[in-house]
């Protein structure tokens, strides 16, 4: 129902994971990429595992946008 957590998204990348221990508190807002393409922004970061988090996809985003336009 939270139109800002439509996605779990986790750090896979190991080095990623080592250089940042995860999603770090301020991120919101950082793009999520997966393939090399778009597909969303990070919007929160789960405490008890920084690892993983929430994201909101492109495809809501611009939904969004769209509504707002009209």
């Amino acid at each position: 129902t939270d139109s800002t957590r439509n996605m779990t998204v986790c750090i896979t990348d190991p080095e990623l994971l080592e250089a940042t221990g995860g999603i770090l508190q301020g991120m919101s807002g950082s793009p999520i990429l997966q393939d090399g393409r778009f597909i969303g922004a990070v919007t929160h970061v789960l405490i008890n595992d920084p690892s993983c988090g929430y994201g909101i996809s492109a495809q809501r985003m611009l939904s969004a946008a769209d509504k707002a336009a009209q």
